[in-house]
């Protein structure tokens, strides 16, 4: 391309910048779309994340293990994962257990020993998401 096709190349440019012209309403209502296109990007890590969608509890008053399983189906357990499980014993807090993943892509499991629970008592379990949300389920410990 030689100095003279260069030149001409570039006023046509221009010209097509003078033409196209964007208004100051244009130019805003451009920057709203593209704001809004980033929030609802920056949104689509948090729309995979739920809280746990179930907590199986059993207990052995002979043994005094408490069970839970955790439901929480996610795709990458190492990335996404139940965070954290708080046992409360008639509402007072008794045991706080914090994880770094979970089991695997379904659920996450764990046993805890309880001595001083009793008939009538309420145990509770309280699971946590690490990105968003939790579950709480309660049992009375029978005889």
């Amino acid at each position: 391309m030689n100095r003279e096709d260069a030149d001409n190349k570039i006023e046509e440019f221009c010209g097509y910048i003078t033409k196209t012209r964007l208004t100051r309403k244009d130019l805003f209502k451009g920057l709203a779309i593209f704001a809004g296109s980033l929030i609802l990007l920056s949104q689509t890590e948090n729309a995979y994340a739920h809280p746990p969608s179930g907590i199986i509890i059993t207990f052995d008053p002979k043994t005094k293990i408490l069970n839970a399983v955790i439901m929480h189906e996610v795709s990458n357990p190492a990335k996404h994962f139940i965070s954290r499980v708080d046992i409360a014993l008639n509402g007072r807090e008794i045991i706080e257990h914090t994880l770094s993943r979970q089991d695997n892509n379904l659920s996450q499991s764990a046993a805890y020993l309880i001595p001083e629970a009793k008939t009538g008592d309420i145990l509770s379990v309280e699971a946590y998401c690490n990105i968003s949300g939790k579950l709480k389920k309660e049992i009375e410990v029978k005889g």
